[in-house]
């Protein structure tokens, strides 16, 4: 099948997409660039495209170019035919050019430098354009003189690294801070508790009627590359009100950043019942950070079908298993996607210090409590937020990488505890049986007594018995431990039970 509307000729197509556009970094004149690939059938050279997504000299245009790699192979210069494209997710047309004949010299390219307006494919025409935050180009080459042999389809995706964080900053006795106190919040990444940035506060004081709130936002990861920034003031109805929304650029000469916020000090004073109850200040914060490309790869080639390829492929059979283990890890990895990148998100679970963005329908596949939320007519169905100051920030995010994937990862006692906690209250209870099974196998003298109420509290019968059977085995030890002492003390229906857990145990056997 030729692959052209307006040549039917035979030609190569390559297909680019770049996931998470909206964050390139490039600024004015900068560019960002394919995986480079291969024609074998003109004389094995080496292309690559070029985008410019703020434009090479104005920032509201897209400039889009085929390049001719400079270690090509193949004559100095080789004529071809080309066109150059940009799609909808479903391969619709949504902007190209008509192709055109060029002979290209290695290193050297052609192109548009107002291929698109940035305006009409980020903002008016985004959903068509940029589906899930992802620009698919594609360009289109045909030899000049006589027909490649096949139509052949490439396909390449270049991904930028992003995380999204969302926190809540409380900033106690705000009315008495004085521009010689420092206020920095650390904002932590999702996935390693690695910090990112420092957010400090400040206030000049002084003569400075109108005390200008300001802020210096410093990256404290060097691949950190670009940022967005929001913030908001929450009132005293945790209703929030938008203060700055803007982007940052960062690099090696120029770290830190600082910016105002559209409220003075005087002005939240003067408001102090609506901004400041109990005198504390709740800013809410959400920022998108980019790290530069964290992938860049070639995905598949195809060739047009022929007799010959059909019978190889029916020759060709995959083991069953191996491929339902490939397509499960590739969801895995498709919805951690999600959680990491945040991704379509339409709920946020809010805890003390952070607010973790999320999914309804994937909160509710996993756990009947999440879905009575949603379901009914609770608060949280209408609402954007869930309250969760039960937890602490660690706890929360190893319970939303596993509702996400399905797994935990390492464990550690103090953890497992708070985990198997989290599970049970959102009845998520294949996660409690993994902390369950964890706690058992972790048992010793000294925690024995602490498992053995975390159980008793739960009505988790399992775990209990195992418990309380691991006491008496070791009974000279643990009965005469401080831990023991405690629980006589304070459960001490408990403690009887378990010794008269013995005398049951005795009999049944």
């Amino acid at each position: 099948m030729a692959c052209g509307d307006e040549n039917s000729k035979k030609c190569f197509t390559f297909i680019w997409k770049l996931e998470n556009a909206s964050y390139c970094w490039q600024k004015t004149g900068e560019r960002i660039e394919s995986p480079s690939f291969v024609l074998d059938s003109i004389e094995e050279t080496k292309w690559k495209l070029r985008l410019y997504p703020r434009g090479q000299e104005r920032s509201n245009e897209i400039g889009f170019y085929l390049v001719r790699e400079a270690d090509s192979k193949g004559a100095d210069n080789i004529e071809i035919q080309y066109d150059l494209s940009f799609l909808a997710q479903d391969g619709t047309v949504l902007e190209t050019r008509i192709p055109m004949t060029r002979t290209f010299f290695k290193k050297y390219g052609f192109g548009f430098y107002s291929f698109a307006m940035r305006e009409d494919v980020f903002v008016a025409r985004r959903s068509a354009f940029l589906p899930q935050d992802t620009l698919t180009a594609r360009c289109r080459i045909w030899k000049s003189v006589g027909e490649i042999s096949k139509d052949v389809q490439c396909f390449a995706r270049t991904h930028i690294g992003i995380e999204k964080t969302s926190f809540l900053w409380s900033i106690k006795n705000f009315s008495s801070i004085q521009s010689v106190d420092k206020y920095v919040y650390r904002v932590k990444s999702l996935k390693n508790n690695a910090q990112l940035m420092g957010l400090a506060l400040n206030l000049p004081g002084g003569l400075n009627a109108e005390e200008i709130i300001s802020f210096d936002i410093t990256p404290r990861d060097l691949n950190i590359k670009y940022s967005t920034f929001q913030l908001s003031v929450l009132d005293a109805h945790r209703n929030a009100t938008e203060c700055f929304r803007d982007e940052f650029w960062f690099d090696e000469s120029v770290g830190t950043k600082r910016f105002a916020l559209l409220r003075t000090k005087r002005m939240l004073m003067e408001a102090k019942n609506v901004y400041l109850p109990d005198d504390v200040l709740t800013l809410q914060c959400e920022c998108t950070i980019s790290f530069d490309i964290s992938l860049q790869e070639i995905e598949r080639i195809s060739y047009d079908n022929s007799p010959a390829q059909d019978s190889e492929t029916d020759s060709y059979r995959l083991d069953k298993a191996n491929l339902l283990f490939v397509s499960k890890s590739i969801l895995n990895d498709n919805l951690k996607s999600m959680l990491d990148d945040c991704s379509l998100f339409d709920i946020n679970l809010r805890a003390s210090n952070r607010t973790y963005p999320a999914h309804k329908c994937i909160l509710s596949a996993r756990s009947p409590v999440f879905k009575a939320m949603f379901s009914n007519n609770m608060k949280e169905k209408m609402s954007e937020w869930v309250d969760i100051e039960e937890f602490d920030d660690d706890t929360i995010s190893l319970m939303l990488q596993y509702i996400y994937t399905a797994e935990v990862g390492e464990l550690q006692w103090e953890s497992a505890l708070r985990l198997y906690q989290a599970s049970d209250m959102y009845e998520i209870l294949s996660l409690r049986n993994i902390c369950s099974f964890y706690l058992k196998t972790s048992l010793c003298p000294s925690n024995a007594c602490e498992t053995l109420v975390l159980a008793d509290l739960h009505e988790d019968d399992d775990l209990k018995s195992y418990v309380q059977d691991f006491i008496l085995k070791d009974a000279e030890h643990i009965i005469n431990s401080d831990e023991w002492g405690h629980l006589m003390k304070f459960n001490p229906k408990l403690a009887d039970d378990t010794l008269h857990f013995n005398f049951t145990e005795e009999v049944r056997l």
